[in-house]
């Protein structure tokens, strides 16, 4: 019992480690898809929740149960080969933006921390990431797999920490804040399905972990409402400082540092190794998708990729979230319904084997009369 518990624990732990990249713990994610509608940034939230634990449970059951071993396996049959190359192609082209997007974020941090213009610290932030590229990718996934836990817990303390401490309990319409959207509802389906692009990829590789149905059912449910959870907390801590937090660019940092500079630096350390992690795992995964496209040799293809990324950073980690995530959340927005549509023929397919034999036997009693 207490292994199959620990098994769901690590495929759940897996899977939220594809959303609760720096975007997320930054505040910046939902800060700009979830709180700028007040009360209707938390029904978002809830219904995200409601959608990551659907997507988990019917994607984890499928590699499962069809023992799929990657996402080509996944993709390709559902998809068709058309629209599965159409997906292949975005699945690329959002990893290199997810680059991008975790080398402004370091280069923020590493400059606020060291006191260097920004442009200089992305030029760090991508060398450092350069040199991953070049050794081995190994050593950051099993780190990875340590720091999501712990940026989990650092989250919720940290949130916790905030609002115990609160003098005063108010909550702040926000007033001139550009919302992703006009309403919650649509800012809510794009959030779940830019994220579900690289969190598909990731489940489906998780076949080793998925000793039985149960633990791929509840590791995806699991994962899919313990996100809506740590969303909620950071929600509460953003809103308690409208609108001062606005124009920050790692909101959740800022806040944390007014209450407790100890834990601030220690948030910004879980902040800047959850960017650089997120960085090096998706640009391996660009690198790999372009490096099987075109005859270059990894050593000339990787410094230049990484002479591109510096350039594009510098356009700002807001910035970038807020022009980039958009765009592959209407893009992803087919991923997304193409799954549920698949949960639902599941669920008809396993109603059907229930009311099967129901229907077989009054045949047969029809047939001896």
């Amino acid at each position: 019992m207490f292994g199959e518990v620990k098994d769901i624990l690590k495929v759940a732990s897996i899977y939220m480690a594809t959303v609760i990249g720096a975007g997320f713990a930054s505040g910046q994610e939902i800060m700009q898809f979830f709180s700028s509608y007040y009360e209707g940034g938390f029904y978002g939230i809830i219904l995200a929740g409601i959608l990551f634990a659907l997507i988990g449970y019917i994607v984890l059951v499928k590699v499962h149960s069809e023992r799929i071993r990657n996402y080509e396996e996944f993709l390709f049959p559902t998809a068709g080969w058309v629209i599965g190359w159409i997906m292949e192609i975005m699945v690329t082209l959002f990893m290199g933006s997810v680059l991008c997007i975790m080398v402004a974020g370091a280069g923020n941090i590493i400059s606020g921390a060291i006191n260097i213009p920004y442009h200089y610290a992305t030029l760090i932030a991508a060398i450092l990431c350069m040199i991953v590229f070049l050794t081995d990718i190994k050593g950051i996934v099993v780190l990875s797999s340590f720091v999501t836990p712990v940026l989990v817990l650092g989250i919720l303390g940290a949130g916790f920490y905030v609002i115990a401490n609160m003098d005063i309990w108010v909550f702040n319409p926000v007033d001139g804040f550009n919302a992703i959207t006009d309403n919650w509802l649509v800012s809510s389906l794009l959030y779940v399905s830019y994220n579900s692009i690289s969190g598909v990829v990731v489940m489906c590789s998780l076949l080793p972990y998925l000793k039985s149905r149960r633990i791929a059912a509840a590791g995806g449910i699991v994962g899919g409402l313990t996100l809506s959870f740590i969303a909620i907390i950071l929600n509460i801590i953003l809103y308690l400082f409208y609108p001062d937090i606005i124009s920050e660019e790692i909101p959740v940092l800022s806040v944390i540092g007014r209450y407790n500079s100890a834990l601030g630096g220690f948030y910004r350390i879980l902040l800047l190794l959850a960017m650089f992690i997120a960085a090096v795992t998706s640009g391996y995964g660009f690198i790999e998708r372009i490096a099987n496209k075109v005859r270059i040799s990894r050593k000339i293809l990787i410094p230049v990729i990484c002479g591109f990324v510096v350039p594009i950073s510098n356009v700002g980690f807001s910035g970038l979230i807020s022009s980039v995530y958009p765009i592959f959340g209407y893009i992803g927005m087919f991923m997304m319904f193409m799954i549920l549509f698949q949960g639902l023929n599941m669920l008809f397919s396993r109603l059907s084997a229930c009311f099967a034999p129901v229907s077989s036997k009054r045949v047969y009693k029809n047939r001896d009369r």
